[in-house]
């Protein structure tokens, strides 16, 4: 059922394996978040998105993610959108920010159409979209995938596979170091 507005949650992670070189990847999810609120408007091709943390902030994945949402269900016609996110995840700093970005706005533009995806489906939304809003170099999937799911993943960027899930039977304190400057992956 279309309830014209959606709201998502999806949480950080951090590399274990970076997939740059060879496509291979790990990742593991952690407790900070990202939280998107799309709501749909009745003007097709117009979406503005926001950055309530950032807003400073570049906002093409905003548009990008819901874009590709919209065009899977053949909705783009009929339908814009504003998006809001806001987050404890510093940007642009290793914590997989676009991925949770990406996760969250996914989910949160699924609820407002009313439409509902497999996990890898809605993963492969948001992975599609970071390529096409040029803020990834692999498309991220190991880290779209801790970000989703949490835990450790290992996966396979190119097949957008994923080859191993570990689930810890603890839970454990991660000390993360946040640089003081902006690291664009896009950009390395």
């Amino acid at each position: 059922m279309l309830s014209l507005i959606g709201r998502a949650i999806a949480h950080g992670a951090v590399t274990i394996i970076n997939a740059i070189s060879c496509g291979l990847g790990a990742a593991l999810g952690v407790g900070l978040k990202t939280e998107a609120t799309v709501k749909l408007t009745n003007e097709p091709g117009r979406i503005e998105g926001k950055i309530l943390s950032d807003p400073s902030e570049n906002t093409i994945l905003i548009e990008k993610v819901v874009r590709h949402v919209l065009r899977r269900f053949h909705l783009e016609d009929q339908y814009g959108a504003y998006v809001e996110t806001t987050s404890n995840i510093p940007i642009a700093r290793g914590l997989k920010s676009s991925s949770a970005a990406a996760n969250a706005i996914t989910l949160a533009t699924l609820s407002a159409i009313g439409e509902e995806v497999d996990d890898l489906t809605a993963i492969n939304i948001g992975v599609d979209a970071s390529i096409d809003a040029g803020v990834t170099v692999t498309g991220a999937f190991d880290d779209a995938c801790a970000s989703y799911f949490g835990n450790i993943v290992i996966t396979d960027n190119y097949e957008r596979r994923i080859l191993k899930q570990f689930y810890p039977e603890e839970d454990y304190a991660v000390l993360i170091m946040v640089p003081a400057k902006k690291a664009y992956t896009s950009k390395s």
